[in-house]
C-alpha cells in the first residue's frame, strides 16, 4: 500500500534531483539540456533611460548560480508535470553579448508542450498542481529586508516567464537532445551612489562663494522588502488590478504606459499621505525618517578614486502609476551635509547696525540664513530682511532658513529621488520615469551643488518626485550586464 501511495503521488507530482541523466531510451520521454544565462536586460526591454552603454563589470557574486530548479507545466491545461532540481551545473563559457552561460546535464522531460519556471539560488521548493497555484505561492517569497548588503550566496534569479512559454519539448530524431535557452535575471536592482569631490563650494548669483558643503552620508528611504519572484508587467491607465497572462503580463514592458508591477503597486495611491506602511513594506519607510534612532548615516567617498569608490547597495524593485510617483512612495537617497560660511555671519552691534563676526569660533548656536549671507539671531535677520522683527518659528514665509549646531558643526539635508526613465519634461511626470527595476544598476554620481539644502531632512509623502533637488547628477541606468572574463574564479 505504501509503495502504491508512492507511485500515486510521483504520477500526480514528480520532482527529481538531476545530477546526470542516460535514459534517453524511453520514448514517452526526450532528452533535454538546460542553458542557462545568467543575465539579461537589454536597454529597450527594461527601459532603462540614460544607458551610457559602457557596462559594468559584475561581480563572481552577482552573476554566480549554484543550482536551478525548472517547473514544467502543461500548456494547455496549466497542470503541474515535473519539477527539475538543477545542482551539477557547469560554465560553458559565455553568449555573443559577453554573457556568462551555464550549462546543465542533460535529464529525462516527459514530451509535450509546457511553460516553463526557472528559479535559481534558492532553497525553496514549490508544490502545486496548477500554473495559478504555484505563481500565487512562489509570490509570497521576500528578501526579509529592504535594503541588501551581503550577496555572498548569490541573488534570486528567476526566468521572464514567457520567454519559455509553449517551449515543445519532442523525442528528436536525429538522436540529439533538446536545447531549452534560459535567461536568468535578478529579482534585485544594483543602486550605486558617489560624489565628485569631498566639498562643494556654493555661489551666488554674481559667481561670489558665501559657503561651502560637504557630503558626509548618505540614507536610502523606502526600501520595499516583498517581491514578486517573476517579472510582472502590465498596461495601464488606472489603478485596476489585471487579470495576470502568463503571456501579457510576465515579460517585456509594453512601450506605451507599460509599467512593471510590485507587490504593492495597487495599494499606492494618489493619495500618498494615506499610506501608513502598516504591514512594514518599507524599510527606512520616510514616515519613521524623524525618529533618529531610525537613521544610520552611510559615509562614502569621492568617485575619483575610482570605481570601488561607489558604495553599492542592493534593493528591490519599486514602481507606481505615473499621478502616484510621490515622495510617500519612491526610492529616494537622503543626503547629510556639513555646512561651512564663508566669511559671512554677521550679528547687530551696539548701534544695532548689522558687522561681520571675524572669528568663526564665536559663530552661534544657531545660524540664520537669507540671500546668502547667515546672521546670528532672529533681530540680526530681521534687520537683513528690513522688518520690525521676526519670528524664528516662521522664517520661511521671508525664504529664510535656521540651521542649529551640533558636535560637527550646521548641518543641512538634500534629497534624490531615484529616476529610471527620463521624459525630460519636467512638468509633466512620465510612466515609470520614478522607479527602481530588477536586474537594472542605477549609478549615482553626485557633481555639483547649486544651494542649500534643507534645515530638517523631512519628506514630504505628497510632494511630486519631480522637482528641485540642488542636486546636480548624472545618472546612468545601466543594463547590469556581466562581462565574461579570463581567468575569472567562481
Amino acid at each position: 500500500m505504501l509503495l502504491a501511495a508512492a507511485s500515486l503521488v510521483g504520477c500526480s507530482q514528480q520532482e527529481d534531483v538531476i545530477v546526470a541523466d542516460s535514459s534517453t531510451a524511453d520514448h514517452d520521454n526526450a532528452s533535454v539540456v538546460f542553458r542557462l544565462s545568467a543575465n539579461t536586460a537589454e536597454a529597450a526591454a527594461t527601459r532603462s533611460a540614460e544607458d551610457s552603454y559602457v557596462h559594468v563589470q559584475g561581480t563572481a557574486d552577482e552573476y554566480r548560480v549554484d543550482n536551478a530548479r525548472v517547473y514544467l507545466f502543461d500548456a494547455p491545461t496549466k497542470l503541474f508535470v515535473k519539477s527539475i532540481l538543477l545542482t551539477n551545473l557547469t560554465r560553458s563559457g559565455s553568449d555573443a553579448n559577453g554573457n556568462i552561460v551555464y550549462e546543465a546535464e542533460h535529464v529525462s522531460v516527459p514530451q509535450g508542450t509546457f511553460d516553463i519556471f526557472v528559479t535559481a539560488n534558492t532553497d525553496r521548493t514549490i508544490n502545486k498542481q496548477t500554473e495559478d497555484e504555484f505563481l500565487a505561492d512562489i509570490d509570497s517569497t521576500t528578501y526579509v529586508r529592504g535594503r541588501i548588503d551581503d550577496i555572498s550566496k548569490g541573488i534570486v534569479m528567476t526566468n521572464r516567464a514567457s520567454d519559455n512559454s509553449g517551449t515543445v519539448i519532442v523525442n528528436r530524431q536525429d538522436g540529439n537532445d533538446n536545447v531549452v535557452a534560459i535567461t536568468l535575471e535578478r529579482v534585485l536592482a544594483r543602486i550605486d551612489i558617489a560624489k565628485a569631490t569631498e566639498t562643494f563650494p556654493l555661489t551666488d548669483n554674481n559667481s561670489r562663494q558665501y559657503a561651502s558643503v560637504t557630503l558626509e552620508g548618505h540614507f536610502l528611504v523606502n526600501l520595499p522588502k516583498y517581491y514578486y519572484s517573476y517579472r510582472h508587467t502590465a498596461v495601464l491607465n488606472s489603478m485596476t488590478e489585471p487579470s495576470w497572462s502568463i503571456n501579457e503580463h510576465f515579460g517585456n514592458v509594453k512601450d506605451v504606459n507599460g509599467y512593471v508591477i510590485d507587490p504593492y503597486f495597487f495599494k499606492k495611491t494618489i493619495d500618498a499621505s494615506a499610506f501608513t506602511n502598516a504591514d512594514k513594506y518599507y524599510e527606512n519607510y520616510f514616515g519613521d525618517y524623524s525618529n533618529p534612532n531610525v537613521v544610520s548615516w552611510t559615509a562614502f567617498k569621492p568617485a575619483n578614486a575610482g570605481e570601488t569608490q561607489y558604495n553599492t547597495i542592493y534593493s528591490l524593485e519599486n514602481c507606481t502609476l505615473a499621478p502616484a510617483q510621490k515622495n510617500g512612495y519612491s526610492t529616494g537617497v537622503v543626503f547629510k551635509a556639513r555646512i561651512e560660511p564663508y566669511n559671512n555671519v554677521y550679528q547687530l552691534d551696539a548701534a544695532g547696525n548689522l558687522s561681520l563676526i571675524n572669528d568663526a569660533s564665536r559663530y552661534p548656536e544657531v545660524l540664520y540664513y537669507f540671500n546668502y549671507n547667515f546672521y546670528d539671531s532672529p533681530q540680526a535677520l530681521a534687520a537683513a530682511i528690513g522688518v520690525a522683527s521676526v519670528n524664528a518659528n516662521d522664517i520661511d514665509m521671508y525664504q529664510a532658513r535656521k540651521f542649529e549646531k551640533d558636535d560637527n558643526g550646521y548641518h543641512c539635508y538634500y534629497t534624490y529621488w531615484i529616476r529610471h526613465l527620463d521624459n525630460y519634461n519636467p512638468t509633466n511626470m512620465g510612466v515609470m520615469e520614478f522607479a527602481i527595476v530588477r536586474n537594472n544598476l542605477y549609478r549615482i554620481l553626485i557633481t555639483n551643488v547649486s544651494g542649500l539644502g534643507y534645515q530638517e531632512p523631512v519628506v514630504n509623502p505628497d510632494t511630486p518626485d519631480e522637482g528641485e533637488t540642488y542636486l546636480k547628477v548624472v545618472l546612468n541606468v545601466k543594463p547590469w550586464i556581466v562581462r565574461d572574463q579570463t581567468n575569472v574564479v567562481l
